[in-house]
């Protein structure tokens, strides 16, 4: 398969923790961009709107394609290609010895992104990179998405 592209962001508003959302933006190999977002729950963290944005983005890719993750998250994508690893053997346990937070969307997201052939890019958070702030707008837009 050919190569897809993603840009996802979480949000929390008005307080982290507090009501939380995710969007993205997804380029598939014939450039051609869909827009997606959602809201989580009314009371989560900034770490989870981010970890749902890489899961649910994903998602929205084929099994066994390809996929380029952007995101501001260092949360996301460091524990994705750097910690995941250390913490599965130290039986989801931190350098620090206490538990990993959000372990089961961590596991969540190492299923979907073993389904594909996944590489990571960082990009600086509200410095006017125009797909980041895309995502961020989308994700801001899943917050209206909240049950009354």
């Amino acid at each position: 398969m050919s190569n897809w592209k993603v840009w996802c962001d979480g949000a929390c508003a008005p307080s982290n923790p507090g009501p939380c959302a995710w969007g993205s933006v997804i380029e598939d190999p014939e450039g051609n961009r869909t827009e997606h977002c959602g809201f989580i729950q009314k009371m989560g963290t900034n770490n989870i709107a981010e970890l749902t944005a890489a899961i649910e983005s994903l998602r929205r890719t084929p099994e066994g394609a390809t996929v380029s993750i952007c995101s501001d998250s260092q949360y996301v994508l460091k524990g994705l290609t750097e910690w995941l690893p250390g913490w599965k053997k130290k039986n989801w346990k931190t350098a620090a010895g206490k538990p990993v937070l959000n372990k089961e969307l961590w596991v969540i997201l190492e299923q979907e992104a073993g389904r594909r052939t996944v590489t990571v890019e960082w990009v600086r958070g509200h410095n006017g990179h125009p797909e980041n702030e895309q995502a961020d707008g989308l994700a801001n837009s899943g917050l209206k998405l909240a049950p009354v």
